[in-house]
Formats: structure tokens, C-alpha cells, sequence
């Protein structure tokens, strides 16, 4: 009797333990075997709760309803996923234009990438772009280790 009683109350808590995660990707393809070529079971979409019933390396077997399925780690989540404002309407107060991400230019990401300070940054815009050539034939210019040597002596002295 005792040991019926332990074995229910192990099961019981098994059961209560089981882990849930949530799709955080637009998609999340359920697939018959661990591996994104293998045919998918079942699409789930953003949010949708699943239930852990195997992990395997980057793979984790979930139930979702009454399928069964892998699907990468990499597309689920422990939280559920947050509800984002991801376009600035008109009818945004001040305060939430002001919260949102914005985007930056390709041409002041180039700026950043290239060491531009704020300044210099923003004489760099979508409307005014900038000649990197005499940048680019500076950044190919090679040094021989003679010099380096040379003014780094010059430097120490």
C-alpha cells in the first residue's frame, strides 16, 4: 500500500513539474525528428504555450495540443513574449514616439563602423552622402615592421 501510494505521489508530482515553454518566433515549425529538414508536424505561432517532453542538443520534443514534435531551441522562450509597438503611428502621444526604437541610416551605421564621433556622424546623412575613397586608399596602405619600429623608437625617446 505504501508503496502504491509513493509511486502515485511520484507520478502526481512529475506530472505537476512539467515544464512549459512559449514560441517566441513569428513561426514555430514542430518537426518529426530534431533537424530543420525533417518534415514538420505542425506549425505554431507566436506565444503559443507547449509542454517539454524530451531535449536533445539544440532540439527540445514538445507537446503542443495533441501533436508531438522538435523544435529548435533557438524559436522558444521560458516568458511569453512581450506585445511591442514596432510602427509610430500618428496618434502617439510624445512619450511613446519617444520610447520606440528607431532604425538607424545605413549611412550613420557606416559612420559608427568606420569610427565617426556624433559630430562627424552628423554631417553624415541619408540626404548628404560622404566620399570614402581617400578613406578607403588610406585604410589599404600597408606598414612594414622596420618602420613600426623605427617610430616606436622615435616615440620613446
Amino acid at each position: 500500500m505504501k508503496i502504491t501510494m509513493f509511486i502515485l505521489l511520484l507520478c502526481f508530482s512529475c506530472a505537476v513539474a512539467a515544464e512549459e515553454l512559449y514560441v517566441k518566433s513569428t513561426k514555430g515549425k514542430l518537426h518529426a525528428e530534431p533537424g530543420f529538414k525533417n518534415p514538420v508536424v505542425l506549425v505554431l505561432n507566436k506565444g503559443d504555450k507547449v509542454n517539454v517532453l524530451e531535449r536533445k542538443l539544440d532540439w527540445i520534443k514538445v507537446k503542443a495540443g495533441d501533436k508531438s514534435g522538435w523544435i529548435s531551441k533557438l524559436l522558444v522562450s521560458e516568458n511569453p513574449p512581450l506585445d511591442r509597438i514596432t510602427v509610430i503611428k500618428g496618434e502617439e502621444t510624445e512619450a511613446q514616439k519617444e520610447s520606440v526604437r528607431r532604425r538607424a541610416s545605413s549611412a550613420s551605421t557606416a559612420a559608427a563602423a568606420r569610427g565617426l564621433r556624433e559630430d562627424g556622424r552628423a554631417r553624415v546623412s541619408d540626404s548628404e552622402q560622404a566620399n570614402y575613397d581617400a578613406l578607403n586608399k588610406m585604410e589599404q596602405q600597408g606598414v612594414d615592421e622596420s618602420e613600426v619600429e623605427k617610430f616606436s623608437e622615435q616615440i620613446k625617446e
